[in-house]
């Protein structure tokens, strides 16, 4: 435990010198963007010039709540599995075996890995990583690690997964968003994990980061001692903060920028502008929803949940905020999901006049009054249209736009609230993040029911490959849903415009935003 508090601080501080000493000669030296062009016969750097209106409000992996911050976090951070054709595939762990009842998995490690701080990523390193996700006090993990009991470093590269009951979906769970690893050395005490996630995140992914000032931009080089750094052809990435959105695709033509997330009135401006885009909604996607609280009235009445999904219309979601770049759900997921169900498709049909006699059933026929609690960077559209139709069932909805809006909703003390998601690899952890207990995206958190528990206990133990998995997997998203908290206004790719020197071979997925093999110029 001494070499846990001691080494640290001498590899933190060092990190912490190295990017002071980088800033300072960055800003001595920095010249006008490169896009990897050449000039005279030099090639520069291939450099991507990302746009986005805010950073991250966390870069422990541990701590942030936030889905769509899982697409930055991996450029630092490497899962542990990575996912190929939607199947898991090696990424620090090179294989990995069950035992034969599926209570155990054991994974071996690559070998001669570091983390960005140059501490070894080995099996004390990602046993400790899972302690700190399940003790933590602050961890969004709590739900998404709840089957597993213990994880033990069995030598330097293989480390056992231990888990309370069968489950086969393990090697997905730790593919992206579950398994982005932390390095042990700046995370050991609590002062040194409260750095990481404001000051200086360190992963043992693609890219390090070199400079961060907060709310302005982030940094990241390309980092030598990636496990797959030869595929890696993009030397530095820039992110700057704070850009408006309306100014986005004026920026890429302009050369500001080469890269940004668009959506809405965004899309068809970047295709007037015969700019490039990635866009895919079988893999990557983003749903943006209402979450209710079902421990607080009015919500602790199910005729008014069931009112509130009666009330609004998905196709209006669709046509009027997303300018038709989107599909209507009615579930956490697109239609294109494995999960998707559909017989949730028509269960929650639009229906006023069945919400308002629900309503007055409730008590609430003279009307209601609610608040609906979001963040200053969601797109207030979503808002102002669920607000419209809920008045046109009685329902008076004050929107509260809150800086403060993350604790409230991760602390599941708001009532109703507007957020988003981009979905994750392990089918189980789709579900338990919104139906289970300490699921970070259950808003009624620890609310669950018996039929939701049975229904993941069966899914975990069907090997993936059962015939019987894919519908385990709707069914369990049905039973999940009809008790839970979410109310679905859309599904939509994640659309990203770039430069046309930038490559389009993205392999994208859930959460994930896959730079491998991606050039510049070439």
């Amino acid at each position: 435990m001494n070499r846990l508090i001691q080494r640290p601080k001498r590899v933190l501080l060092a990190a912490l010198a190295t990017l002071v000493a980088t800033t300072s000669v960055l800003a001595a030296c920095s010249t006008a963007p490169s896009s990897g062009s050449t000039s005279g016969g030099d090639t520069q750097p291939a450099v991507i010039r990302w746009a986005d209106s805010s950073a991250p409000a966390n870069w422990d992996p541990v701590v942030t709540g936030a889905t769509g911050v899982s697409i930055q976090l991996g450029a630092i951070y490497e899962p542990l599995l990575t996912e190929k054709d939607g199947e898991p595939a090696p990424g620090l762990v090179e294989s990995w075996e069950y035992n034969d009842d599926g209570t155990a998995v054991t994974f071996t490690l690559r070998d001669g890995l570091t983390f960005h701080d140059g501490s070894t990523v080995d099996a004390e390193a990602v046993a400790f990583y899972f302690n700190r996700a399940k003790t933590q006090e602050n961890s969004a993990l709590l739900g998404s690690y709840s089957n597993i009991d213990t994880v033990t470093a069995d030598d330097e590269l293989n480390f056992t997964v231990h888990l309370k009951s069968v489950d086969y979906q393990v090697p997905y769970l730790l593919s992206v968003r579950a398994g982005f690893l932390t390095s042990e050395e700046a995370t050991a005490t609590p002062e040194d994990a409260a750095a990481l996630n404001s000051q200086l995140p360190i992963g043992a992914g693609p890219f390090q980061v070199v400079e961060y000032v907060p709310e302005s931009h982030i940094y990241l080089e390309k980092f030598d001692g990636y496990w797959n750094a030869d595929e890696i052809k993009i030397d530095r990435i820039e992110i700057s903060y704070g850009v408006d959105a309306a100014s986005v695709v004026s920026g890429i033509q302009t050369g500001v920028y080469n890269f940004a997330q668009i959506g809405g009135a965004q899309i068809q401006q970047a295709k007037d502008a015969h700019l490039d885009l990635v866009s895919d909604i079988s893999t990557n996607w983003v749903v943006q929803f209402l979450n209710v609280n079902r421990k607080v009235a009015p919500f602790d009445d199910e005729k008014v949940v069931e009112a509130f999904r009666l009330a609004l219309d998905q196709q209006a979601f669709v046509d009027r905020v997303l300018l038709g770049e989107g599909e209507v759900t009615h579930q956490i997921v697109p239609p294109t999901h494995l999960a998707s169900n559909p017989e949730l498709e028509t269960a929650f049909e639009h229906d006023p006049e069945r919400a308002r006699t629900l309503l007055e059933e409730a008590g609430y026929g003279d009307g209601l009054e609610v608040t609906l609690s979001t963040s200053p960077f969601q797109n207030v559209a979503f808002a102002e249209l669920a607000q419209a139709q809920l008045a046109d069932v009685g329902v008076t909805v004050t929107i509260d736009s809150d800086p403060n809006w993350a604790q409230g909703y991760f602390g599941k003390e708001t009532a109703f609230s507007l957020y988003g998601w981009v979905g994750r690899n392990s089918p189980t952890q789709l579900l338990t993040e919104h139906f289970d207990v300490n699921g970070v995206l259950n808003l009624s958190s620890p609310y669950t029911t018996d039929a939701f528990q049975s229904a993941i206990a069966e899914l975990r133990a069907t090997p993936i490959d059962d015939p019987a998995f894919t519908d385990r997997v709707k069914a369990a998203n049905e039973i999940g849903f009809l008790d839970g908290s979410v109310i679905p206004l859309s599904s939509a790719p994640i659309t990203w415009v770039k430069d046309p020197s930038i490559s389009s071979n993205f392999d994208n997925g859930q959460g994930r935003l896959n730079w491998t093999g991606v050039t510049i110029g070439e």
